[in-house]
């Protein structure tokens, strides 16, 4: 590498940072609900989307570009339109009329999953990897489960790709999933990258979103599809409306969104693709699609907007609101490189430059244009010793040398400004922007977001922890994290914060409740914050406990009592960190909120436990009237004749049992263990390690009547409610039961 492009690089990381999304958006007039926002603009040409793309410094990805009509897209839309002819509905007994629904964040906003159920029904994705008997397909299995004395499995439908989650609405399942295409090299590729070594083939993905009718559970019958170019990222459905994003990275050289419907490519005209006017280093195209399933004849809701990866979704019942971080806000630099080049600048150099001044386009695509011109003159004069007029070692130096300071100056603002959650509100009504707004930090997820009375609430880290592995092992972490509340207002104005929580800590967990938010953050102990709402303008900490261990999750039991599903952690002794131990499950009392107490507490196996709903809410089922909760554990166990004298705390234990625990849990008597309830066999616990995965792991649970249904990749069982005694079960799929250890 010359000395000039290792200069160019040593600033990618600080420039790239610099590039981000634009400070907060100004405050705008009250919106009318699905009125377009004018922060969002539409290109007007693919080449205009090309030119945006490049000026902002984003890499792309290379050649992988579709073509239109080509090999690619044409092996997608092989499979033609979907049949057309009518599902008749078989003669169906009774479902339950109590009957569990998935653990959802917003009552009334369903969110896709792997299992879902009708009260009669099981419906369930197998091979969740993508892959299913070794290709890559997926299937759907339909169960019919109730009463759960005569359980069978009425159907398996085999599904090209490999399928992420369902929906069922009455008689329609809609799934969502991935698939990848190998395809050859159409021949003007090479010449497009010419520095690329190219395979024979090369793979692109596409996402779908199935819909059949299920009128004939034995017959599933597929009525529409959906297909963009890119990967499925989320969804959410009320009553019958569904509202998925599908996302693709932009491809600098060939920026066409790539959309069908039923085998028939639609049209994407360049106008159909909005974008802010602001940098970034990471485009992607979000399709927003809406459909409503009980007029399914009807054309869907499109809308494609460019933005930065999307990394969080919270929907309400009006709007959605995608967020993604971002890290400060544009700096500009072309004066860093006109303060240093301009009187060496050739004249040729100076006039593209006035070119690019007197262009329609925004002040920062020219800076980075102006940029991109001198980089280009110091490629071809300072660094190139063919020309008689090559300058010096010394020189160059000296160039070098300036520069490095003016960027390194004009780059400096960043640092204080930090990292930063860009949000962007739409309105489910035909998808129209309505606001951005920006808070300082990252958003640990979907909880970490609410929507109440028109305000946007959001909990927030600034930094990162440091140094050491953090929670599970040893190392030196300095205090640079910190941790705070947001409120913002129906523009996404900021209207109130609580800012300065836990320094040195992250947020494990958040849960907002009404007028109150609930906000775990963990380092060596657990810090349970209850945060008054109240007054979005003032939000307000009313009191804290800390106990050891964390919780990832939080989950309401009532207005006075909290459940957290986590680990229990042990300080250590030789640094400030704490080691994970076994799962843990509390029960917080919040009635008295300037002294929460933790009221109850189980901590479930050693250290090397785990459970699917410390990661995914889906997996935890909980009913407050049963007093019912259920988690799937892998329960590893540690051989204590292994360690003289006292445990150590990083002591790991190897896997004895996975499946389903169930508890009673009631504020008087805390957590009890009811009993539990496994898929794996004999063989599969006696061979088991330190590590272990097997299709037949417990991943889901749910409840219809008084039957307790648990669901793996292998099997569905039901027990009787009261008493887990096992009643029916049947096999899943063909192949046959898969582990390692």
């Amino acid at each position: 590498m010359k000395k000039g492009d290792s200069i160019y690089f040593s600033f990618a990381i600080v420039i790239a940072l610099a590039l981000l999304f634009a400070g907060c958006a100004n405050p705008q007039p009250p919106l009318p609900p699905a009125t377009e926002s004018g922060s969002l603009k539409s290109f007007q040409s693919w080449d205009d989307i090309s030119s945006f793309v490049q000026s902002s410094g984003y890499s792309g990805h290379g050649y992988y570009g579709a073509n239109r009509g080509g090999v690619m897209w044409d092996a997608v839309l092989a499979t033609g339109a979907p049949s057309a002819k009518s599902s008749e509905a078989a003669p169906q007994t009774p479902g339950a009329t109590d009957y569990s629904k998935t653990n959802v964040q917003v009552e009334g906003v369903d969110e896709a999953d792997i299992v879902k159920s009708d009260g009669k029904y099981i419906y369930t994705v197998l091979g969740t990897s993508g892959y299913y008997d070794g290709n890559q397909q997926g299937k759907i299995a339909i169960i019919d489960a109730y009463p759960a004395s005569g359980m069978e499995t009425v159907s398996e439908t085999a599904i090209d790709g490999g399928v992420q989650e369902i929906f069922i609405y009455k008689d329609k399942l809609v799934v969502f999933g991935n698939i990848y295409k190998n395809n050859a090299i159409p021949p003007e590729m090479p010449a497009r990258c010419s520095r690329c070594i190219l395979p024979p083939y090369y793979s692109q993905g596409f996402a779908f979103m199935k819909i059949y009718d299920v009128s004939d559970r034995a017959n599933p019958l597929l009525v529409k599809e959906i297909e963009t170019k890119g990967s499925y990222s989320d969804s959410r459905m009320i009553e019958g409306k569904v509202y998925a994003i599908f996302n693709d990275y932009v491809d600098r050289g060939y920026p066409v969104p790539l959309y069908a419907v039923d085998g028939v490519e639609k049209q994407v005209e360049a106008t159909d693709v909005k974008y802010f006017d602001s940098p970034d280093d990471n485009y992607q195209y979000s399709t927003f699609v809406g459909l409503d399933l009980s007029e399914i004849n009807k054309a869907e809701t499109r809308k494609i907007i460019m933005m930065g990866a999307g990394q969080n979704l919270f929907v309400s019942q009006e709007n959605m609101y995608v967020t993604y971080t971002g890290y400060g806000s544009y700096v500009p630099q072309w004066k860093a490189y006109q303060e240093t080049y301009w009187d060496i600048l050739p004249n040729a150099t100076k006039a593209k430059i006035a070119e690019i001044d007197a262009m329609d386009i925004s002040d920062w695509r020219k800076d980075r244009l102006k940029v991109a011109s001198a980089q280009q003159f110091s490629e071809s004069y300072l660094y190139n010793e063919s020309r008689k007029d090559f300058i010096s070692a010394a020189q160059r130096s000296i160039l070098e040398s300036v520069l490095d300071d003016k960027l390194q100056s004009a780059a400096s603002t960043q640092a204080a400004s930090g990292e930063r959650t860009v949000i962007n509100k739409i309105s489910l009504d035909g998808f129209a922007y309505l606001a951005k707004g920006e808070v300082p930090g990252h958003a640990l997820n979907q909880f970490s977001m609410d929507e109440s009375n028109g305000y946007f609430r959001i909990a927030t880290t600034s930094g990162q922890l440091t140094g050491g592995w953090g929670r599970m092992a040893g190392g030196s972490e300095q205090p640079s994290t910190t941790n705070a509340v947001y409120v913002l207002d129906s523009k996404l104005a900021i209207t109130g914060s609580l800012e300065g929580l836990a320094p040195g800590e992250k947020i494990y967990s958040a849960r907002f409740m009404g007028s109150r938010l609930y906000l775990v953050t963990f380092k060596k102990v657990d810090p349970l914050f209850v945060i008054d709402l109240s007054n979005p303008a003032k939000p307000a900490l009313l009191g804290k406990l800390k106990i050891p261990g964390y919780s990832d999750y939080l989950h309401p039991y009532d207005e006075n009592y909290v459940i957290g599903l986590g680990k229990g952690a042990v300080a250590a002794e030789e640094g400030d960190f704490a080691w994970y131990q076994g799962v843990k499950l509390s029960l917080f009392d919040v009635r008295d909120v300037a002294h929460p107490v933790e009221a109850a507490m189980v901590e479930i196996g050693d250290r090397g436990t785990d459970s699917y709903a410390l990661s995914d809410h889906k997996a935890f089922l909980f009913d407050r009237a049963k007093n019912l909760l259920v988690i799937p554990i892998t329960l590893a166990k540690i051989d204590r004749s292994q360690y003289a004298g006292e445990l150590p705390a990083n002591a790991y234990g190897s896997f004895v049992f996975q499946g389903a625990y169930v508890f009673n849990v009631t504020p008087e008597g805390g957590f009890s263990l009811r009993g539990t309830i496994t898929h794996a066999d004999e063989e599969e616990l006696m061979k088991s390690g330190e590590y272990y995965w097997s299709n037949s792991n417990v991943k889901r649970s749910l409840y219809m009547g008084n039957y307790l249904y648990t669901v793996s990749d292998r099997y569905v069982k039901a027990n009787d409610l009261g008493t887990l005694a096992p009643i029916s079960s049947v096999t899943l799929g063909s192949e046959p039961i898969r582990y390692y250890q």
